[in-house]
């Protein structure tokens, strides 16, 4: 199955080596080649709701091909969401356009402070259909609405060493998050981005990761770098979320946090994921 992997990321990367590249919007995690649509650049985020402050977060859809006219694209909201409208949250689902020219087209979930809690809730988002295009698998948008508690603006940020403590990942690939790697961790409110390497020894692949700090909880969203292919088994390609317990933070102390883990989500096709627990280490 390592093989398998290894021949769908040659394949495509060569594919989009030789495509060409499109100078309107940015479209390095677009496929060019066929009309088709989804969610982008991934298919789940962390609306985070401070009171006396703005908590907007933009959905992005994404096609392939540009036209001379506007695409519409109908979005609804899925009945198995547990954030309700007018309590969590306010949304405006008519009308939406891919305007003419452009890959990509925009809408906006605003929260709604006196209704969130700190346990959260879930927005599910089905795209259900883009003008002249197919939808594909990354069809469904997860997004998870919290009350915030802010963070000092340094906290978890610079050289730190990303160290594995468990989990093993399938198909010989083992610690795919291991190597004591140091990352350089940058922070925008509550969010904190770093670049890594993923399967480190095997694969070898650019990543990068979000760490959500809500409230003393670690949320995870990760996925492959835009512009260096895919990485699974011919579904898009593997992704990193929360694990079934999130990790835990102390905002008076960045010197360690514990980040839990499910890898293989979403599994690209590869029908299998686990749990990894990893440390961040203040250098």
């Amino acid at each position: 199955m390592k093989k398998i992997l290894k021949i769908s990321l040659v394949l495509l990367t060569f594919i989009g080596f030789v495509s060409c590249d499109s100078t309107d919007d940015d479209t390095s995690y677009l496929d060019n080649r066929t009309p088709v649509a989804y969610f982008v650049p991934g298919n789940s985020g962390t609306l985070l709701v401070e009171e006396e402050a703005p908590a907007v977060y933009t959905v992005t859809v994404g096609i392939s091909e540009a036209q001379a006219t506007d695409r519409s694209y109908v979005v609804s909201v899925d009945p198995s969401s547990t954030a309700q409208s007018g309590v969590d949250y306010s949304i405006n689902l008519s009308n939406l356009v891919i305007p003419a020219g452009s890959v990509v087209g925009t809408f906006t979930v605003t929260g709604i402070y006196a209704g969130t809690t700190l346990a959260g809730s879930s927005l599910k988002l089905n795209l259900d259909s883009v003008e002249e295009t197919s939808v594909l698998a990354r069809s469904q948008f997860n997004l998870s609405i919290f009350r915030s508690c802010p963070v000092d603006s340094d906290f978890l940020t610079g050289s730190y060493m990303m160290q594995q403590i468990s989990g093993t990942a399938p198909f010989g690939i083992g610690s795919a998050f291991g190597g004591n790697q140091i990352v350089d961790i940058t922070a925008d409110a509550n969010t904190r981005t770093f670049n890594y390497v993923y399967a480190p020894g095997s694969f070898d692949s650019p990543y990068f990761m979000t760490l959500d700090l809500i409230c003393g909880n670690v949320f995870v969203s990760g996925t492959i770098q835009p512009g260096n292919g895919t990485l699974g088994c011919g579904n898009g390609s593997i992704g990193q979320s929360t694990g079934s317990t999130p990790g835990t933070y102390d905002s008076a102390d960045d010197s360690e946090v514990t980040v839990n883990i499910l890898d293989f989500e979403p599994d690209s096709g590869c029908a299998t994921n686990y749990e990894a627990v990893i440390k961040l280490i203040k250098q």
